[in-house]
């Protein structure tokens, strides 16, 4: 039996940000997100070769361009904040409304996951089931797992409604509506690669 080795390549870069506070009016001072790419690769060999290790590389940088990218244009055209950029105040600790329209991005990420999950197992069960490959598998069983990715999905949509609602509230008595302001400068020439 042979073995694999899994080669994973990061590339990160820091965007500064701050805030003015829409409770207690104080400025955050800086603070910084991280913003990473990654690429992987699986081979049969604990080393691999200089031109996949390039590859990897370049793959990497290409998905943290791609990233940032898509921050920027959520952030400056869409106004849609990423959850990467905390919105804790320093100071009073309270949330800032503008922290509330990434979780409503992100809502259906996790409710996606075990749905499609769920549905792909059944789907794997049922072909197997079809040819008679395994004798343990029963029709029930192949429908428990789509109920159970189901479920789970709608679940994780419940808490993450129930989460986004309760920041709201704690952001709704805000008297001032304010965004960010992210330094877009120090990541300019990954916004030119992404052109």
């Amino acid at each position: 039996m042979g073995s694999y080795w899994e080669h994973k390549k990061e590339e990160s870069v820091d965007l500064t940000y701050s805030f003015r506070c829409e409770q207690c009016m104080r400025d955050s001072g800086p603070r910084k997100a991280t913003v990473t790419g990654s690429a992987h690769t699986n081979s049969n060999f604990k080393e691999i070769s200089d031109k996949r290790n390039d590859k990897l590389r370049e793959a990497a940088h290409k998905n943290l361009v791609s990233s940032i990218s898509k921050l920027y244009q959520d952030a400056v055209e869409k106004q849609v904040i990423s959850t990467i950029f905390q919105d804790e105040c320093p100071h009073c600790h309270k949330p800032q409304s503008w922290g509330v329209s990434g979780m409503k991005k992100e809502m259906y990420q996790g409710p996606a996951v075990f749905l499609v999950t769920g549905f792909l197992i059944s789907a794997v069960g049922f072909c197997l089931y079809k040819t008679e490959q395994v004798d343990y598998l029963t029709m029930p069983i192949i429908i428990g797992i789509a109920a159970a990715g189901a479920i789970a999905a709608l679940v994780t949509l419940i808490w993450n409604i129930v989460k986004i609602q309760g920041k709201r509230k704690k952001t709704d008595m805000s008297m001032q509506k304010n965004l960010p302001v992210i330094e877009w400068g120090a990541v300019q020439y990954l916004l030119d690669e992404a052109k």
